[in-house]
């Protein structure tokens, strides 16, 4: 019971405690004048019969608005349950088709590994394998290249050798030339130191005379 009803009741009671404190004047005849006759009843209890009428009808309107609302209530939680039933299952649908998607996805995606992973595989081997040919080659390349180095030292040390020998013959051919000059030299200045020696001897004898 809402409050506009509990409202109601308590003004009907109060109306009705009023009517029995009262009664007497209540149910005391009076002339009532109905425009086209009069006639002797009491007003008091008209007036009660009307105002219980009224609040009879009054009741009776709630109750059916009340159950017109209760039915479009029930009738909208159906179609409620209704639109919810359809979500969920449009909702299972999606859950659904987006499973399937993703498994699809998942498998494509597997797949797409596997072929990678083979694909890297077989690029890895064919690298290996021209790492390795790339190394023999090298290897084959850094021994003739190494044999030509060892090869070209060799003739250098040779004529390193030979250029060396042939200084050292020429530098003592040079140095005996040059004992050989410097001799002659020694000796033809010490001819001559003996010569001028001598003349100073036969100067002094025969100033001595």
């Amino acid at each position: 019971m809402n409050l506009r009803n509990l409202t109601v009741l308590v003004i009907l009671l109060l109306v009705a405690l009023f009517a029995g404190l009262n009664w007497p004047l209540f149910t005391a005849p009076s002339e009532i004048n109905l425009l086209f006759t009069r006639v002797s009843a009491p007003l008091g209890l008209i007036l009660l019969a009307v105002i219980a009428l009224l609040s009879l009808l009054y009741f009776i309107f709630i109750a059916v608005i009340e159950t017109g609302a209760l039915i479009e209530i029930r009738r909208y939680a159906r179609q409620v349950e209704q639109a919810r039933k359809l979500a969920d299952q449009a909702e299972a649908s999606r859950f659904a088709e987006l499973k399937t998607y993703l498994e699809q996805e998942l498998s494509a995606l597997a797949q797409g590994q596997s072929d990678l992973k083979a694909h890297v595989s077989l690029e890895a081997g064919e690298a290996r394998k021209a790492l390795s040919l790339e190394h023999d080659t090298l290897k084959s390349q850094h021994a003739e290249i190494s044999g030509r180095v060892d090869q070209k030292t060799e003739q250098l040390k040779g004529e390193l050798l030979a250029r060396l020998e042939s200084l050292e013959r020429g530098l003592a051919s040079d140095v005996e030339r040059t004992g050989n000059t410097l001799a002659a030299y020694l000796g033809e200045l010490e001819d001559r130191l003996l010569g001028r020696a001598g003349e100073g001897e036969g100067e002094a004898a025969s100033e001595e005379a």
